[in-house]
């Protein structure tokens, strides 16, 4: 599957946090589509969701498998990005099954630097599991659901480029540092004699 769009990574999210009300409407979602597969798209900033974005399912097949509807994905993600959000994440339910992702989903995955939320439905008992869908390689992602307060105080900073930027010139200044230290530690160069003839 080819992207619908080329987003800039922010970064790699290696945890998503989900209050206790956006993961009720991500269940009621998935309930309300079922048979059917439910997707949409996860909005916000540093791996805190703001908004849950449901997008119609335009997969042929829409009981067995999903693929978002091209213009409201298109225009979700330029919306989110006019108000300062981010794309956090891709997300669709298993409506008969746990929330792992399918031999269809790995194949599909587009976004390699977007981690994918599964909703699975078995036996009517809902869990949600996200994960990073790599070219082929699959892996969790940590997903922590709870009131907004907790998450906000355990939620990580992002670094602006400002950040970076004086990290970066912080590490190449102290690597310039020890170079010339060390080049000044060194003995002075043994005096080689030349054999007269």
């Amino acid at each position: 599957m080819k992207p619908l769009l080329s987003l800039k990574p922010m970064r790699d999210i290696n945890c998503l946090y989900l209050t206790e009300a956006l993961a009720r409407d991500l269940i009621r979602h998935a309930q309300d589509a079922a048979p059917l597969e439910a997707c949409g798209i996860l909005l916000g900033a540093s791996g805190q969701v703001r908004e849950v974005v449901p997008v119609r399912n335009a997969a042929a097949d829409p009981q067995h498998f999903y693929r978002l509807d091209e213009r409201q994905f298109v225009t979700a993600v330029f919306e989110a990005e006019k108000r300062g959000l981010s794309l956090l994440s891709l997300y669709h339910s298993h409506p008969g099954g746990e929330p792992i992702p399918s031999p269809a989903d790995v194949a599909q995955a587009a976004y390699p630097d977007t981690p994918y939320l599964i909703i699975g439905l078995k036996n009517q008992m809902p869990r949600l599991a996200a994960w990073a869908i790599r070219y082929g390689q699959v892996s969790p992602v940590e997903l922590v659901i709870g009131q907004l307060e907790a998450l906000t105080d355990t939620v990580r900073p992002s670094f602006t480029r400002t950040h970076q930027a004086a990290i970066l010139l912080s590490g190449l200044l102290a690597f310039i540092i020890m170079l010339i230290l060390s080049l000044s530690l060194l003995p002075p160069a043994p005096v080689i004699l030349t054999p007269l003839p």
